[in-house]
């Protein structure tokens, strides 16, 4: 007696289901897909109970015959692979022949269908992937399948669905994923007989977006294009003082298929970096488009996760095209003091308003937002915009000139030599400066306030990464060596990140015990502040030199602090001709809207807004 044996099909089907089917929500998604495939321009889907009870999906697209709609419900039955080869050509999103059939295993399951060209449909009835019926049926041209009672016959499977609002949860992101994908298509989904997303069709995606989020999230989002002989990138951006507490926002899609990435989500990551504050995490929408030969869509049951060719080029590639169409734009935040509209005008808004939340949850860095690994929470305007205020990293000595105090510097235009292109300011003339902290200029029908101390650690910070690589960091040598006492602990740092310090401008060398002397320093550091430098540099060192540490992320790390101890501080008193000359210099870096840390440097405000609270308006 044998004791390997061939599976009955039935119960094949019903293992194939528990990789293909893991929530109402993966029902939605492969069905969507299907009609998506079919070229409808109208997808409906229809929920009930959270989809354990209902899932009706229906659209208009080009339908089936009798006989192509029996030979769907057979495993690995696909019109859109013949061969291997075929596979590396994939521009669909169904293709694997497993959805249908693994679906109508553990569901009561029913499909209509009819061509264009047909005068009746065909009708099947399966239940627990027995087919109980075909027959003709008078339906309109399209697709339309419904599921009922999901996990009738594994209870053991339905046991481990979550709450009825947590599975719409996922059913709801999957829609809205498919509508960000394809904003040529029409979408509705309907919960319980009540809608809850109806968007039209749209020429573009930032139209999509304003009606799935709002019109306000919509305006503080950048777009740009970037092309590659091999990779299409269109980026929607948030704006640097449009972030949010987690990563829900983050959605990434490859020929518009939404995908999770650890590739996508580290160049993300990597390129937002300078912009956007600890803790705090940017508003992104990125589209690629590239070569199917580049990539692989068959390694995951779901097909949500892909397989780039060439993963480093890919990474390197896309960190260019977001810093390349990131340092374009106009990274400045707005002053706006009116107050919020109390009613919510975003459809997403909308959703939430008619359902509890159920929390949301952080994720993994760099991956696609899942409830552990497979998908996001809803998406909510609701979240508030807060962008914690910046503190004040060190006080220090005062500019040389101090204008008195209680005068005002007198009104004086931008020297027409001073290149602002990268501000986009027009006719620009500085006012004053307030607080001894921030810069006031005005343009017209705006004011600009510039946080001095940010502005010059942006333009120290890019100086030193110029000078670094060009290995002309200037140093200046100490008179009487600067003493400090360090812990055994930066003695140990101290012996392993020697030469990186050297690299940077410093000559420290153990004295005895546990003092170490620093006898020279890079040349804007000021001296009073070598001690203090020096310590936290080797507190944000690792004891161990990690082979599999990038040295330049170190490098920057390490500049960071450097710049950010040698800039100008908050408090000090500076003449006209310095503001003058900070502005200048910060027109002429990279990135003149963030300083290292991604503090904002620059603030606008406009003039109606200040008539606005004056009542002029």
């Amino acid at each position: 007696m044998p004791k390997i044996k061939i599976l009955p099909p039935d119960v094949a089907n019903k293992i194939a289901a528990g990789e293909v089917v893991e929530r109402p929500a993966s029902i939605v998604k492969e069905l969507v897909e299907n009609s998506v495939d079919a070229d409808s321009t109208n997808i409906q889907v229809e929920i009930r109970a959270g989809g354990k009870r209902l899932i009706r999906v229906s659209d208009n697209g080009s339908g089936m015959s009798r006989e192509d709609a029996l030979i769907a419900l057979e495993r690995h039955a696909t019109s859109k692979v013949s061969c291997i080869e075929d596979l590396q050509e994939i521009q669909t999103f169904g293709f694997r022949g497993e959805a249908l059939p693994s679906i109508a295993s553990i569901s009561q399951f029913e499909l209509l269908t009819r061509t264009v060209d047909a005068l009746q449909g065909t009708k099947i009835t399966v239940e627990g992937g027995v087919v109980r019926s075909v027959q003709e049926s008078g339906c309109s041209p399209g697709t339309h399948i419904a599921i009922n009672n999901l996990f009738y016959n594994v209870p053991a499977r339905l046991k481990f669905l979550k709450s009825e609002t947590t599975e719409l949860n996922h059913i709801t992101n999957q829609v809205t994923w498919a509508a960000l994908a394809q904003p040529k298509i029409q979408f509705s989904l309907t919960h319980n007989s009540r809608s809850l997303i109806d968007v039209r069709a749209c020429d573009s995606h930032i139209e999509r977006i304003r009606l799935l989020y709002g019109k306000e999230f919509a305006e503080n989002l950048i777009e740009f294009d970037k092309e590659l002989p091999d990779l299409h990138l269109h980026c929607f951006i948030g704006k640097p003082d449009f972030t949010k507490a987690n990563r829900n926002y983050q959605l990434f899609f490859l020929n518009r298929r939404p995908i999770r990435s650890k590739i996508l989500g580290a160049a993300l990551s990597e390129a937002m970096r300078s912009m956007v504050p600890k803790d705090r995490y940017p508003v992104a929408f990125l589209l690629l488009t590239m070569e199917s030969q580049e990539v692989d869509v068959n390694v995951h049951p779901a097909k949500i996760e892909v397989r780039f060719r060439n993963e480093r080029a890919i990474y390197s590639e896309v960190v260019r095209l977001l810093h390349s169409g990131i340092y374009k734009q106009k990274y400045i935040p707005k002053i706006d003091t009116q107050p919020k509209q109390s009613a919510s005008t975003s459809l997403v808004d909308r959703i939430v308003q008619r359902m509890p939340s159920p929390g949301l949850g952080n994720h993994t860095r760099g991956k696609m937002p899942e409830e552990s690994q497979s998908s996001q929470p809803l998406p909510s305007t609701t979240e508030a915009v807060e962008h914690p205020p910046p503190t004040d990293l060190e006080s220090g000595s005062s500019a040389s000139d101090a204008l008195p105090k209680n005068i005002q510097p007198p009104q004086q235009p931008i020297p027409e030599e001073v290149n602002l292109e990268l501000l986009d300011f027009e006719d620009v003339q500085l006012k004053t400066c307030l607080f001894n902290t921030y810069i006031v200029a005005e343009a017209t029908g705006r004011v600009f306030f510039i946080d001095q101390h940010v502005a010059a650690e942006r333009v120290l910070y890019e100086r030193f990464v110029e000078q670094l690589k060009a290995d002309n960091l200037p140093v200046q040598g100490l008179l009487l060596p600067v003493t400090i006492e360090a812990t055994s602990q930066q003695l140990t740092i101290l012996k392993a990140h020697e030469e990186l310090l050297k690299t940077l401008g410093f000559d420290v060398e153990r004295f005895g015990g546990n003092t170490i002397l620093v006898r020279s320093i890079p040349a804007p550091l000021p001296t009073k502040l070598v001690a203090g430098t020096v310590t936290d540099l080797l507190d944000g060192f690792s004891e161990e030199v990690n082979p599999n540490l990038d040295l330049l992320e170190v490098q920057d790390k390490a500049l960071i602090t450097l710049a950010c101890k040698s800039a100008v501080k908050a408090g000090d008193s500076l003449t006209m001709k310095e503001m003058v000359n900070l502005i200048k210099d910060l027109s002429q870096t990279k990135l003149p809207f963030n300083c290292p840390h991604a503090r904002p440097i620059i603030v606008e405000m406009s003039q109606s807004e200040l008539e606005s609270r004056f009542k002029r308006r």
